[in-house]
């Protein structure tokens, strides 16, 4: 696959974790959830697993309460595990 259709991709994951917000809390938005599907674009599923499991240690918790803004977790999340496993 060439670069361009990898981001391309990554990006459609990015947008697929965007789906939370419309579905309600189905957590699809945790980076154990992307990191796997980076992995799976990127030929590595493997080491998406366990660096969204890394990443989700990072992120367990900010989740939104009262008038805490978490971090943009997705894109945290997808440009992390897409930049470890490219490198």
């Amino acid at each position: 696959m060439t670069v361009v259709v990898q981001a391309l991709l990554i990006g459609l994951v990015a947008a697929f974790g965007q789906l939370t917000y419309w579905s309600g809390t189905s957590m699809i938005d945790r980076p154990i959830v992307l990191g796997p599907l980076v992995g799976l674009v990127l030929g590595n599923p493997t080491q998406g697993i366990i660096i969204g499991a890394t990443l989700e240690l990072f992120f367990v918790g900010a989740v939104s309460v009262g008038a805490y803004i978490p971090p943009d977790i997705i894109t945290g999340g997808v440009l992390a595990t897409a930049f470890a496993i490219s490198t």
